[in-house]
């Protein structure tokens, strides 16, 4: 996030700071209603889930990144 805008370093640590947190409050919400709802067993399962999600975000930033340095070195 910091080499996207490096000009402005407070507003991507604010950015980063303010996601990490509503990435804990919607993982606690679904993990309290998952356990409300089915039961305690399948948290193993939903937090497996959730980082095959991550890692999959992962690559896809990956992809998106070298994609955009070979069209910036395509069209320079």
């Amino acid at each position: 996030m910091i080499s996207s805008a490096p000009e402005s370093l407070e507003f991507a640590n604010s950015l980063a700071t303010s996601f990490g947190n509503l990435g804990v409050r919607v993982g606690t919400t679904i993990g309290g209603w998952i356990i409300v709802t089915e039961g305690v067993e399948y948290i193993p399962w939903i937090g497996l889930a959730f980082g095959l999600l991550a890692f999959l975000m992962m690559i896809l930033k990956m992809v998106v990144e070298k994609r955009s340095q070979v069209l910036s070195i395509c069209q320079s």
